[in-house]
């Protein structure tokens, strides 16, 4: 089991090394930090780890804590070119006054502690509801910063950098992400660079949801290929309820709780409006919302 994590280690360091950067390059500083001190809780000499860490402190404000870390690197890695740069540039920069202190370290408790703490508290809630999962064939490994569920005898794969709930959004703490594949033949595919904010709902019963790369998907998102029950009042307590894939296709932006129902289409790239309920395609490039589902403009 050693030599197994010693293969894979790598791999989950460089995607969350990835991930750091361009959440620093939105300017997310809270998120990329949090990322940079899990790779360095696994791997305290990784160089880039700490490198990321020190420009997250010290756009901050928090010289004295990026200097700390960049004298304890370079003492490791004496000859890396970028550390003794960057530790040059923080000992050139002013010492700041009390008051400005003061303000840089409020800053940074709210940008890099307070999501630290959130983190630690989220920990053992995402650790209990892996415990509880029941889906044995899961592929990937997305970015938990709320619980998630995975249930069924179907299979779900997830592509690079999906991220699994956001930590300034409703339901952080209350709520958690649920994925079912509720037959053998259910398939729930996400792709690579998609985010879910808290609370999503993805069931297959058999028909299969594809989800494309780079999707942006707000709180208590539902998605189904599914009625689960039959419309018919003689047959609603049994029978075979019908199916129909879903397919979501690259960049679409979702509101908060849009509901998208079995046998949909969502085209590349379009924007579904908070509230929706989708219940057929809905071309690319567009703007739509409403119940049902309706175009509004073109982007």
């Amino acid at each position: 089991m050693n030599d197994h994590a010693s293969q894979t280690a790598p791999s989950v360091v460089d995607r969350s090394l990835i991930a750091a950067a361009e959440h620093r390059r939105l300017g997310r500083q809270d998120a990329a930090a949090i990322l940079y001190r899990e790779v360095l809780s696994v791997a305290p000499t990784n160089v880039d780890a700490l490198y990321g860490l020190a420009i997250v402190l010290r756009d901050s404000g928090d010289h004295g804590e990026a200097e700390r870390i960049l004298r304890d690197a370079s003492s490791r890695t004496p000859h890396d070119e970028r550390l003794a740069e960057m530790l040059a540039e923080i000992l050139a920069t002013p010492t700041a006054m009390p008051s400005q202190r003061r303000g840089f370290a409020r800053r940074a408790a709210r940008r890099i502690v307070r999501p630290t703490i959130e983190a630690a508290a989220q920990k053992p809630r995402i650790l209990k509801y892996r415990a509880l999962s029941t889906c044995r064939q899961v592929t990937g490994s997305p970015r938990r910063l709320q619980p998630v569920l995975l249930v069924g005898p179907g299979a779900i794969a997830f592509g690079e950098d999906v991220q699994l709930g956001w930590y300034r959004s409703p339901l952080f703490y209350a709520g958690y992400c649920h994925f079912e594949v509720s037959s053998v033949d259910a398939r729930i595919e996400i792709g690579d660079h998609t985010e879910f904010n808290n609370n999503a709902f993805v069931k297959s019963e058999g028909a299969g949801i594809r989800i494309g790369a780079r999707g942006l998907f707000g709180a208590n998102i539902e998605i189904f290929d599914s009625n689960f029950h039959d419309l018919d009042p003689a047959r609603r307590h049994g029978g075979n309820p019908r199916m129909a894939p879903v397919e979501i296709e690259e960049n679409v932006f979702m509101g908060m709780s849009v509901k998208v129902l079995k046998g949909v289409t969502i085209g590349r790239d379009s924007v579904i409006g908070a509230g929706a309920v989708v219940s057929a395609s809905i071309p690319a490039g567009v703007i739509a919302a409403g119940n049902p589902a309706r175009v509004v403009r073109e982007l």
